[in-house]
């Protein structure tokens, strides 16, 4: 029956008379021109509605699993947690999910489809910085020309990960005791950073685009920001030892009433063509192994969305901490934010 829908769904006349999709997640992640091709064919429009964070979706998440969106954009470990809770449909039997290479399928899971990945690093001003940090040490002790223009993530992995990589602790770490003596040096650092906020949101609220100068990001935020300026001044780099990666999955609510378009959407997502074309316009790092022989050598080339295979072959991908884990570090979160409010 899904082979015999799918025609009919993406050549539907009007799209004013198909129900909207609604799509929770990152900001500047859905190609303009990959969007418009499915509105005009398969007559549903989409709406999006963006977070800045993992933990603030996270969030809204445990407070009402029957979130408003029809597709949600998840971490891989949320994606497994919510997925066996039976928050998401299953997405097993999607048609173009072999496509994508097998180890972001499992990373994703039955209930979720893989959809960008990444690492985390550190985005900086190409004119102003000549030389980048190359360890994650210089970057929590930059020089004094830099204090108080460093930006940093507010999230339960990320904002540990920089201190804990100079110290040789492993950002994933669930050892109380190796948080607690991080902690002195979260502090410190705290000193130079001038923003919490996910760069993207912080750049767009800010009159003064040079205020913030290096800050930790994703892969592929610096496209988003030089898109966003309509220059090239920013540049991204992977500080030197081990890389973290982030990965993206996509999954669709089990409380949608808008299922079957949902599915669709996702199927059409991962067609090679249009993951090929949503990869070349985001400028992020596709899953899709079929749609990697479609893309130019300048992507496929790009060092800062694809690292060696030396360093991905010792790479760590995020995974769950224990609750008490995330107890421990949010409340370590709060104090920073509370003392870095009180100075700013």
């Amino acid at each position: 029956m899904r082979v015999l829908f799918l025609p009919l769904l993406f050549f539907t006349s009007s799209v004013s008379l198909a129900q909207a999709l609604n799509i929770y997640m990152w900001e500047d992640t859905l190609s303009p021109q990959v969007r418009a091709q499915w509105e005009q064919k398969s007559g549903h429009s989409i709406t999006l509605s963006h977070f800045d964070n993992d933990d603030e979706r996270s969030q809204l998440m445990m407070k009402s699993i029957q979130l408003p969106f029809d597709v949600v954009v998840l971490d891989n470990v949320s994606a497994q947690i919510y997925g066996k809770l039976g928050t998401f449909e299953n997405l097993s039997t999607l048609s173009n999910r072999v496509h994508n290479d097998k180890q972001w399928n499992q990373t994703c899971g039955d209930y979720a489809v893989p959809y960008f990945w990444g690492s985390v690093g550190v985005a900086y001003r190409k004119d102003i910085i000549a030389t980048p940090p190359k360890t994650w040490s210089e970057f929590v002790k930059p020089p004094r020309k830099l204090s108080g223009k460093v930006g940093m993530l507010n999230d339960s992995v990320e904002t540990f990960l920089p201190i804990f990589y100079s110290l040789g602790i492993s950002p994933t770490t669930e050892n109380a005791q190796e948080i607690h003596q991080a902690y002195p040096a979260m502090v410190e650092f705290n000193q130079d950073v001038l923003t919490y906020e996910y760069i993207l949101s912080y750049i767009r609220s800010q009159s003064d685009p040079d205020t913030l100068q290096m800050t930790l990001a994703y892969s592929g935020d610096q496209y988003s920001l030089n898109r966003y300026f309509g220059q090239d001044n920013w540049g991204y780099v992977i500080p030197e030892g081990e890389v973290f990666l982030w990965v993206d999955c996509l999954a669709v609510s089990a409380h949608s009433d808008n299922k079957q378009a949902a599915r669709a959407f996702l199927n059409y997502l991962m067609d090679p063509k249009v993951a090929a074309k949503n990869a070349i316009d985001i400028k992020a790092a596709t899953p899709n192994r079929s749609a990697t022989k479609l893309l130019p050598e300048w992507y496929l080339n790009d060092a800062s969305l694809f690292p060696s295979q030396e360093r991905l072959a010792n790479a760590q991908i995020d995974s769950q901490l224990s609750a008490e884990n995330i107890s421990l570090r949010t409340k370590i979160i709060n104090r920073l934010l509370k003392d870095h409010e009180a100075k700013h």
